[in-house]
């Protein structure tokens, strides 16, 4: 199947497109990828090099891909991170030219009690893409910004999932008596995996899990796709334990 991942893009270190395009190639999904803003490593690395792209830049880039008929016949689009408002603007107007039939959104904006993108971004992300969106999969932080409601256990993460009105909502990194849950929320029911809280996660497992959830999703049901794109998390982090960087192509190939 085609899909359109929008997001970041790193040379070094697997975030954003880095991350998410390898899940989805490695189940034989098609994958355009356009890069909000191309980066030489995640901030969290150290200081990056790089540039975001011009939002004149991304509406031609799309103008030149649908005069092309590249975009005409997608199965779904994936967003992450946004650098400006008018990238989000721009991605809304594409998103209701073409039509695709699923769309994923990672809003991608805070972690750790605050945002790291310019808070008019986020509500960017708020306004005008979740009332687009197939699944969204906010960590804690951004489902309870996103709700403006507490997120302190699963209950709490389950009312606020719900209240996001999106159809699949993925929600990570949830405080619970065994450690952290990654949940699953859809009108009629909920699913959880738990994992033990870590000391050092490498950065980018939310836009692996992402490109996981939509490569599987695209084939089976919402429930199926999560339990699979779950254990693959999994591999990847026990693979990448004591490293900063997240082991994505390993873990791929060794699946």
């Amino acid at each position: 199947m085609k899909v359109l991942s929008i997001s970041s893009q790193v040379v070094w270190g697997p975030v954003g497109n880095s991350a998410a395009v390898p899940a989805l190639q490695a189940k034989g999904h098609e994958v355009l990828a356009l890069p909000t803003i191309t980066l030489s490593n995640h901030p969290g690395h150290g200081a990056p090099a790089g540039f975001r792209t011009p939002v004149d830049d991304m509406a031609r880039m799309f103008a030149a891909l649908e005069a092309l008929g590249a975009l005409g016949d997608l199965d779904a689009v994936l967003t992450g991170y946004f650098a400006s408002v008018g990238q989000v603007e721009e991605v809304a107007r594409l998103l209701d030219r073409v039509r695709a039939p699923f769309l994923l959104v990672d809003p991608v904006m805070g972690d750790h009690g605050k945002l790291y993108v310019a808070p008019e971004v986020a509500e960017a992300i708020r306004d005008h893409l979740l009332p687009r969106a197939s699944c969204v999969t906010p960590n804690g932080f951004e489902l309870s910004w996103l709700t403006s409601r507490e997120v302190t256990d699963e209950r709490s993460a389950i009312a606020a999932a719900h209240a996001l009105l999106v159809p699949e909502v993925i929600a990570t990194s949830i405080p619970c008596e065994e450690g952290l849950a990654t949940l699953l929320v859809t009108p009629g029911q909920s699913h959880r995996v738990v994992s033990t809280k870590l000391d050092k996660v490498p950065h980018g497992t939310g836009d692996f899990l992402s490109g996981l959830y939509l490569a599987e999703r695209l084939m089976q049901s919402p429930h199926h796709a999560f339990a699979a794109a779950m254990e693959t998390l999994s591999r990847a982090i026990w693979r990448s334990a004591g490293s900063s960087v997240l082991d994505v192509a390993g873990t791929l190939h060794a699946t």
